[in-house]
């Protein structure tokens, strides 16, 4: 993923604020996930989750998807 889209990703800290995802968002969750963001640089591994269900009865499914830093288009 690239570095600036890394960045953009939103910090989710309650597991009730998912509600407001849809199926394929993206965002960080826990306080190492989202300190990442300080953390990482081009070349390291990230974590994030990917929406999988979010459905009207409620259910949310999540999915970690482990990835690498690239460089933002033109750096």
């Amino acid at each position: 993923m690239r570095r600036n889209e890394f960045i953009r990703l939103p910090d989710i800290e309650e597991e009730s604020d998912m509600d407001k995802l849809n199926i394929g968002d993206h965002f960080l969750y826990g306080r190492n996930v989202i300190n990442q963001k300080q953390d990482k640089e081009v070349g390291e591994s990230i974590t994030y989750y990917e929406i999988v269900v979010n459905n009207e009865h409620g259910r949310i499914e999540y999915t970690p998807i482990y990835d690498y830093m690239e460089k933002d288009k033109g750096e």
